[in-house]
């Protein structure tokens, strides 16, 4: 059986993620993991007035356990739940690797660019390190797989994001739309022969990726628009009424340098959708 990892924290995004990874666990027939992480109190004001200060700032998070498997119930389901101490996303991490979860589900809640600097670490550090594919879920939002944008710019990392997002239309049964971007600087793009080595290079990431289609046997629609990746991608998602976008992560270190500015953080912060960020190679089922 397959598993999936939904992490809940005292925040309002947090809850309703986990109310929608009850619905993913149900389709996919999984069994569902709920991980609460009490940050570890550093301080040093427990030696003077706050003794056993792990204990005393775990309650809230385990209330929200509690809170978890208590709605669960209410709904005829259950599920496991593991309550950890220490560096959130290292402990979310370290239970995925555990309990071999095939997602891991976070709550991401909209937030301004100063919120993302501060609070948006636990997410990247997640996406860093995760042994399988991060599914991001805005308040709000609902998993649904009827319509799958995946972005693709020829990239190890968006060819196996293009393959699970074709593995997931041809599960659910939804369409799937390939998007690549054409992006040159104004003053580059005024040099002869730019704009069309551009065109030509963004038709052949297309053509790969609709080949790769057919040896899947899943229908997919393909896009290049001229644009950042990230106003391309969500503006198509409005556009088409988008349920699910896939990205794919390019591993390891490359997020504590360049996330607040990568695409997979402008999308996931401003989408109004689910976005699933693939992380290594395809998983098999």
């Amino acid at each position: 059986m397959q598993t999936i990892l939904a992490a809940v924290d005292v925040s309002r995004a947090s809850h309703l993620a986990f109310k929608q990874a009850l619905v993913l666990a149900s389709s996919m027939r999984a069994e569902l993991v709920t991980v609460a992480v009490t940050p570890r109190y550093e301080g040093n004001m427990n030696r003077l007035t706050l003794k056993d200060a792990d204990t005393k700032m775990s309650v809230p998070f385990l209330k929200c356990l509690e809170d978890a498997a208590d709605y669960a119930a209410s709904l005829g389901l259950k599920i496991s739940t593991v309550h950890r101490v220490g560096q959130p996303s290292e402990e979310i991490v370290r239970v995925a690797e555990e309990v071999n979860a095939k997602y891991v589900l976070l709550g991401s809640p909209h937030r301004s660019q100063v919120e993302r600097v501060l609070l948006g670490r636990t997410i990247a550090k997640v996406i860093e390190e995760s042994p399988c594919d991060v599914l991001l879920i805005p308040e709000s939002a609902e998993i649904r797989f009827g319509k799958i944008l995946v972005g693709v710019n020829g990239s190890k990392a968006s060819m196996r994001a293009a393959e699970r997002a074709m593995e997931v239309s041809r599960e659910y049964g939804g369409q799937l739309h390939g998007v690549t971007t054409i992006d040159v600087p104004v003053e580059r793009s005024l040099r002869y022969g730019v704009m069309n080595e551009a065109w030509q290079k963004g038709l052949a990431v297309l053509e790969k990726f609709t080949h790769l289609a057919e040896e899947m046997e899943v229908p997919v629609v393909t896009a290049l628009r001229e644009d950042h990746p990230k106003q391309a991608l969500l503006a198509y998602a409005a556009e088409k009424d988008i349920h699910l976008i896939v990205l794919g992560s390019h591993g390891h270190n490359w997020v504590n340098e360049f996330f607040v500015d990568s695409v997979i953080e402008r999308v996931a912060s401003n989408a109004s959708c689910p976005v699933l960020v693939v992380n290594g190679p395809a998983q098999a089922d």
